[in-house]
């Protein structure tokens, strides 16, 4: 089995650039990548002004158990560039996280999937320094109106160990921890 990863490019703060990983099967239709799109677009008033986010319209495919690439894929329109809105001041390196719930079990542990939504602005935090209620539920809503449109199409890849292939585990539903994450680097 394959899956097509596809690479949202986050530019323009403090920081940057970073990456957020999306795991599909099968290979996306044009109405998948402009949902992560859409889902991005949800939060941002809540994202730096001059932050950028942007989805591809091509990437690598990859073999499930082993994540060598075995191809690529891609869709006819690259989706627009999501701009954050948010005015105020920010941390470079504080946010939030979603979490991609799944059913899967490896080696006893249930699978789940995290993006990070690094930075976001001031007013997306309450008085204590937590999420706001707004924040989280706009979050919320964003991740389960994604997974809604893409019934068994989003997944979290599990990397393979020795003596463990790579799996993938369906997306069911999301859950936004009222709880500020700070990331030391990210991956690019």
């Amino acid at each position: 089995m394959t899956l097509a990863r596809v690479n949202v490019a986050w530019q323009g703060w403090p920081g940057s650039p970073g990456v957020s990983t999306f795991y599909l099967d099968p290979t996306p239709a044009q109405a998948t990548i402009d949902s992560i799109r859409t889902f991005f677009n949800a939060f941002v008033g809540s994202l730096p002004t001059g932050l950028t986010i942007n989805v591809p319209s091509s990437g690598d495919e990859i073999a499930e158990n082993t994540g060598d690439i075995t191809g690529a894929w891609s869709v006819a329109t690259t989706p627009s560039t999501v701009t954050g809105t948010g005015a105020g001041n920010y941390a470079g390196n504080a946010g939030a996280v979603i979490h991609w719930l799944t059913q899967g079990v490896v080696s006893n542990r249930r699978v789940r999937g995290r993006t990070f939504i690094v930075p976001i602005v001031a007013t997306a935090f309450d008085t204590s320094g937590s999420l706001s209620t707004t924040f989280i539920t706009t979050l919320t809503t964003a991740g389960n109106v994604l997974v809604a449109a893409n019934p068994g199409l989003l997944n979290v890849w599990t990397r393979p160990r020795p003596g463990l292939a790579g799996g993938r585990s369906e997306i069911t539903s999301v859950r936004v921890p009222d709880l500020a994450v700070s990331l030391r680097s990210r991956r690019t």
